[in-house]
C-alpha cells in the first residue's frame, strides 16, 4: 500500500508482495505503528522541518518500508530472529571481512549481506578501490598547477606544506576535494611516497587539529575525510603508493590507522583501528578492522535542516584534542556551529593507548586526506540513509584554515595575505566593535572562528567565498 501526504506518495508493502503464508492481519499493530511513524514522517514538511531536503523524507519512508517488510519475514520465520547457531557457519563470505566461522547473534547483523542490501562496519576492499592516490603525469612528476602548496597555522605560525594533487584555493588555505583522490600531506611536492622522510607527519599529541568544513551537500553515498596510516610500507603494492590502513586488504599494506574524521553531510565518525594482533573473536585480523573505540554522531546531533544540533547544511568548525590523563591518551572532538556544539570523546582504552605507542601517534604517523563513493557506504550512513544502495552527488566539499594549536594555547589567528596589488597598501582599519563572520547574510550561520573573525579579508575567504562581514 502507499502512503500520501501533501502530494508525496510513498509506497510502504503490497500484501500481495508477502510471502504465501505470512498473516497479513496478525501483523496489524506492528503496521498501525509504522504507518503512525510515516505519518509524522511525512508531516515533517512543515515547521522548522521544511529546511530539510525531501530526500530525508524519503529516506526515513523507505525506512520504514523496510522496517515493515522486517516484520513480515519475522512471521515467516526467515530472519535473523530465528537464525540457529548451525547456521551461522552458513553465512557467505562478506565483502571486506573474513568468512564467518562462529558468531554470536550480537554480530551477526554488523556482517551479514543480502542482495541489495549491504550491511557491515567497515569499507570493503571493492568499493575503496573508487579511492584512488595522485601519482603525477606520465613522467611521474608533479604536474603544473599540481603541486598543492598548503599553509597550515601552527601555533601563529604559517607553516608550508604540500597535497600534491590537491586543489588549494583562498591563498592557499581552503583545500576544494572532488572525488575519487586521497592526497598525502608532504613536506616538498613529490609523489615519491616510498621515502618516509617526505611526508609531513604531524605529532599531534598535546594538541589540538582544527578546520571549517563545508560539505556542501555530499550526501549518502560520499565520505569525506582525513586520517593517519602508519606508512609508508615497503611494498609498492597495487597502486603503486606504498600506502597500508587497519583493512590489509591484499596488496594494498596492513598497518595501523586512525581516523581522526569521515562522513558526509548525514554522519561525522572518528574510529581507532590499532593493531594488536590479539583479536580474540577474529584471530586472523592484525589490526581492529571494525575499529575501538568509535565515536560517532547520531542524526539528531549532525545532519541537513536547522532540527539538528549541526546544521550540515552550512559550514561548522571541526577540532581535535590528544591528550593525555593520567597515562592514558584522550581524544576529544567537538564540532561547533554558532552557540551550538557537539562533543564526542573517545578514551581511555587499552586499544586507543597501543594507538599512542605502537600506531604510532607517539613517533607520528602520514596524513591522508580525500573524497570517495560507494553505494555500499551504508556501514557509515546507514542511520541517516538506510541499507539499500546509495548514490554520491559528488558536489564538491571544502575543509579550509587548517591549524595545529598545543593544547593551552589560544587558537591562532594568522594575518591576513598580502594585497597582491603593486600600490601601496593602505592603512588598515581596525575591525568594527562586534564586527562578526557569518556565513551567506548576516541573518546567516555565525561561522564561529576566530580566523574568520579576525578581519573582513579573512572573513571573505571562509565559507568557500560566500561569508560576509557583519
Amino acid at each position: 500500500f502507499w502512503l500520501k501526504r501533501d502530494g508525496l506518495r510513498v509506497p510502504i508493502l503490497s500484501a500481495s508482495l508477502l510471502p504465501p503464508g505470512a498473516n497479513f492481519a496478525a501483523m496489524a499493530p506492528q503496521r498501525h505503528q509504522l504507518v503512525a511513524d510515516e505519518e509524522h514522517l511525512i508531516s515533517e514538511g512543515g515547521g522548522e522541518h521544511q529546511q530539510q531536503p525531501r530526500r530525508h523524507v524519503f529516506r526515513k519512508a523507505a525506512l520504514v518500508a523496510g522496517g515493515l517488510a522486517a516484520t513480515a519475514l519475522v512471521a515467516l520465520g526467515v530472519t535473523h530472529a530465528t537464525r540457529t547457531p548451525a547456521s551461522l557457519a552458513k553465512v557467505s563470505k562478506v565483502v571486506g571481512f573474513d568468512s564467518v566461522t562462529k558468531k554470536d547473534d550480537s554480530t551477526l547483523m554488523d556482517e551479514e549481506t543480502t542482495p541489495g542490501i549491504v550491511m557491515g562496519r567497515a569499507p570493503s576492499q571493492k568499493s575503496f578501490t573508487k579511492s584512488m592516490p595522485y601519482m603525477g603525469d606520465r613522467d611521474g612528476a608533479v604536474g603544473k598547477g599540481e603541486d598543492g602548496m598548503i599553509k597550515i597555522n601552527e601555533d601563529g605560525i604559517i607553516n608550508t606544506y604540500y597535497l600534491p594533487g590537491a586543489t588549494v584555493i583562498d591563498d592557499h588555505t581552503n583545500v576544494e576535494y572532488r572525488p575519487p583522490y586521497r592526497f598525502y600531506l608532504m613536506k616538498e611536492p613529490t609523489v615519491d611516497y616510498s621515502d618516509a622522510s617526505k611526508f609531513y607527519k604531524p605529532l599531534l599529541v598535546g594538541k589540538t587539529f582544527t578546520v571549517d568544513m563545508n560539505m556542501n551537500g555530499a550526501a549518502c553515498g560520499c565520505n569525506l575525510n582525513f586520517y593517519l596510516v602508519d606508512m609508508p610500507v615497503k611494498s609498492a603494492g597495487k597502486d603503486g603508493d606504498h600506502y597500508c590502513d587497519a583493512q590489509c586488504f591484499p596488496d594494498m599494506g596492513c598497518c595501523a590507522e586512525f581516523d581522526m574524521n569521515e562522513g558526509n553531510d548525514d554522519v561525522q565518525q572518528i574510529t581507532n583501528h590499532a593493531c594488536t594482533h590479539d583479536y580474540s573473536g577474529h584471530p586472523d585480523w592484525v589490526c581492529n578492522k571494525w575499529g575501538d573505540p568509535e565515536d560517532k554522531t547520531k542524526p539528531s546531533q549532525f545532519s541537513e535542516g536547522k532540527a539538528h544540533d549541526i546544521d550540515s547544511s552550512k559550514p561548522y568548525v571541526f577540532a581535535q584534542k590528544f591528550e593525555v590523563v593520567k597515562e592514558n591518551l584522550v581524544i576529544t572532538t567537538t564540532m561547533t556551529q554558532g552557540p551550538k556544539e557537539v562533543v564526542m570523546t573517545m578514551g581511555p582504552s587499552d586499544q586507543l593507548n597501543a594507538m599512542w605507542k605502537d600506531g604510532s601517534l607517539e613517533r607520528g604517523m602520514a596524513f591522508v586526506t580525500g573524497y570517495w563513493y560507494a553505494p555500499d557506504m551504508n556501514w557509515l550512513d546507514g542511520d541517516e540513509c538506510g541499507s539499500g544502495a546509495e548514490l554520491c552527488d559528488d558536489n564538491p566539499t571544502y575543509i579550509s584554515n587548517w591549524r595545529i594549536t598545543t593544547n593551552g594555547q589560544p587558537v591562532p589567528t594568522p594575518a591576513p595575505a598580502p594585497n597582491p596589488s603593486p600600490n601601496p597598501s593602505p592603512t588598515p582599519v581596525p575591525n568594527p566593535s562586534g564586527s562578526k563572520c557569518y556565513y551567506g547574510s548576516c541573518d546567516g550561520t555565525y561561522m564561529a572562528s576566530v580566523w574568520c573573525d579576525a578581519s573582513e579579508s579573512n572573513c571573505k575567504s571562509c565559507g568557500s567565498g560566500r561569508s560576509v562581514w557583519c
